[in-house]
């Protein structure tokens, strides 16, 4: 533009350098100042994508997953502090079942636990294994506690997955040990590694045979075991090798090391020590994108590709470490949306104890940006497959939706008496004529040929009288007089009671808790048996729940409110639309992104060196250009100095048709805030036009 600002409105074209700069003064950078769920694509400002709740992981934070897909199926592997759950899928949508409790031998619950899995194929058993090491790492990234790393297969067995300890049990030496790390485990095909304290590596033999290869085979010509750094081993991965294939490497909280597989007899593998003068944030806080690796150090962020590099980031690297959480530090973790080349590192910030933001780093572009602690942050773990088309993230919130209260009521009394003539075939039981009373659910029936204690549990098509009915026990007796007698059970500590048939509402599995309060307790159904006879016809029947729990921890007397509720922590489909699909139905997402400053004294829209005249900057008229769906809202920013005291002027509201937004704006140094937050709300800046000219003389 003119070395001096004219008194008549010049149009100018926005420029602002992308990415969003935390660090330093806002009045020095000429980068985005601020940005909330804001993405650079073409070096402009995109809102980031939508998110659906795929489901609801009711037992414990995430910490630790992986997923597969296999026959149309996605399976889900989620580790917890009490246990690992199984959930499945389609593999376009994220829509499916679970979670489904995983049986884990030698296994201690633990507030600690922090989960690493891999996969690996074992040919002499025909399955993909699923390996995992549920380390007591969560607190201390140099905790020396091992645990041991078990394995379980992928496809169920029965409906059911079980895991069970890995352990040197065939070769031709087996020691019959476990393999027990305080590290962590990973595959480089077909070896499996383990690792932990005092720089220790360790493999498996893999047999030359492909059809006797097994995972358990820890004393071979090929398993090896080293000590190569002195500090402990946290993470390990496979890289290309060339002609040294497998190769891997592994951090350490002091160094990296590279190890290769070299195939020369007495010396197997080879270890490089790559950089001794290296860190690693935590354990989780390394992603690998197109062959590059990328982590987060104590106090900087590096890459690998082929050496170790720093990564130059002037934009937020203050922002990131002097706000982390460093007693939370491993909780930080690392993940990658390929789709817009981007590398994400959530962390706590402030006194956060969980993840409550992101910074991003731009592998196309090299710029760097953050979340600007949108909700969308607060996530505990995920992992990106090739298959599945999205990213999958956990949240680290805790949610809960409740039905409508049902009250409990008291043991109905007395008792409910039948004589029938029937038969039974298997477990039909077919009543051909009432003498007296209704044959009713729960009711204990005798006569010749029936098994003693048989009871009816549920209806076929009698009611009470003739037709048939469901019992307890497999015989077969001629027609003859059968008679019945229901007393409603007594209440044990772990029943209750409440009025109308809810069998098909709380269902095993399900779960209920005695208030809304976000601290109640939540009980998991173990039954629900529905009776309606004459003691409780006058309630519409009732139906008697029973839960896992050995008792409810209080008194059930009537009255009580019980709800059913769906809890526990979002398990989601990200870069899904552009809504979150949660417990509220579909909402919009907030997302905004900020200018760096403009003015005659500091540089004009377009970026120009600032004139040296002191004067305002008055704006009359700003041309939005989006790619834009839904209404978006326009604010000034403004202030006399650059530590002044900042106003708002607006918001001006623009459509995705208005062609201009008329205004009259006039600061020293201004900002302009673009804002998104319609249901299906999403914008990518094109070329913006503003018309300014020179203002008041007075700051």
């Amino acid at each position: 533009m003119a070395d001096q600002p004219q008194q008549n409105p010049q149009i100018h074209t926005l420029i602002v350098k992308p990415g969003i700069k935390r660090d330093g003064t806002s009045f020095e950078n000429d980068d985005y100042n601020d940005g909330v769920w804001c993405r650079f694509q073409r070096g402009t400002p995109r809102k980031m994508g939508g998110y659906r709740q795929m489901f609801k992981e009711p037992n414990g934070i995430p910490r630790g997953l992986i997923t597969n897909a296999y026959n149309g199926v996605n399976y889900m592997f989620l580790g917890y502090n009490n246990g690992l759950d199984v959930f499945t899928t389609g593999t376009t949508l994220g829509v499916g079942s679970g979670p489904y409790a995983a049986s884990l031998t030698n296994f201690s619950a633990d507030n600690r636990n922090l989960w690493q899995f891999d996969m690996q194929y074992s040919p002499s058993g025909g399955n993909l294994k699923v390996l995992a090491h549920p380390g007591k790492n969560l607190v201390n990234i140099d905790n020396a506690i091992a645990t041991p790393i078990l394995v379980g297969n992928m496809i169920p067995t029965s409906g059911a997955w079980s895991f069970a300890q890995l352990a040197d049990t065939t070769g031709g030496s087996p020691t019959g040990q476990p393999i027990s790390v305080d590290g962590g485990v990973c595959v480089l095909y077909p070896f499996i590694f383990a690792y932990g304290s005092n720089g220790y590596i360790s493999n498996n033999n893999v047999s030359t045979t492909y059809a006797t290869q097994t995972l358990t085979d820890w004393n071979g010509n090929l398993a090896n075991q080293v000590n190569i750094a002195a500090g402990k081993v946290v993470k390990g991965m496979p890289v290309r090798g060339g002609t040294n294939s497998p190769s891997g490497l592994f951090w350490a909280t002091d160094s990296l090391i590279r190890v290769s597989f070299t195939g020369v007899s007495g010396q197997y593998w080879r270890y490089d020590l790559i950089s001794s003068q290296v860190s690693i944030l935590s354990s989780s806080a390394v992603v690998e994108m197109d062959g590059v690796f990328f982590w987060a150090g104590t106090d900087r962020f590096y890459l690998y590709n082929g050496s170790v590099a720093v990564m130059p980031n002037d934009k937020n690297i203050n922002w990131f470490y002097d706000n982390l959480n460093f007693e939370q530090r491993q909780k930080v973790w690392a993940t990658k949306v390929p789709k817009f080349n981007e590398i994400w590192f959530f962390y706590p910030r402030g006194t956060a104890t969980e993840c409550t933001d992101a910074i991003i780093y731009n592998t196309k572009d090299k710029i760097w940006y953050d979340a600007g602690q949108a909700i969308g942050a607060q996530r505990s773990c995920g992992y990106t497959t090739e298959v599945f088309p999205s990213p999958i993230w956990c949240g680290n919130t805790y949610s809960a939706t409740y039905t409508a209260p049902h009250n409990t009521v008291a043991k109905p009394t007395g008792t409910v008496n039948a004589s029938v003539t029937g038969s039974i075939a298997g477990t039909t039981l077919t009543v051909t004529a009432v003498g007296s009373g209704t044959v009713a659910i729960g009711m204990t029936i005798s006569g010749t040929g029936v098994t003693a204690g048989t009871t009816v549990t549920q209806l076929g098509t009698g009611t009470g009288g003739a037709g048939t009915y469901i019992v307890s026990a497999t015989q077969t007796v001629a027609s003859t007089t059968i008679t019945g007698v229901l007393t409603m059970p007594a209440l044990a500590a772990n029943q209750l009671y409440v009025a109308g048939d809810l069998s098909a509402q709380f269902v095993p599995g399900s779960r209920i808790a005695l208030s809304e309060s976000s601290t109640a307790t939540v009980y998991t159904i173990a039954s629900s048996i529905f009776y309606f006879n004459s003691l409780t016809s006058s309630l519409g029947g009732v139906t008697l729940i029973t839960i896992t729990a050995a008792n409810f921890g209080v008194t059930i007397v009537p009255g009580l409110s019980v709800y059913g509720t769906i809890n526990g922590y979002s398990v989601w489909q990200q870069e899904f639309g552009n809504n979150v699909i949660g417990d509220n139905g579909e909402e919009a997402i907030y997302s905004s992104f900020t200018t760096c400053d403009i003015s005659w004294v500091g540089g004009s829209p377009s970026g120009d060196n600032a004139t040296g005249i002191n004067k305002r900057m008055h704006i009359r008229r700003v041309e939005p250009d989006f790619v834009q769906t839904g209404d978006m809202n326009l604010s000034i920013i403004g202030r006399k100095f650059a530590r002044g005291e900042t106003e708002t002027k607006g918001p001006y509201l623009f459509s995705p048709t208005d062609g201009k937004i008329d205004l009259r704006v006039e600061y020293r140094e201004m900002k302009l805030l673009f804002e998104s937050n319609d249901i299906d709300g999403h914008y990518e800046m094109g070329r913006i036009l503003v018309t300014a000219e020179a203002g008041d003389e007075r700051p």
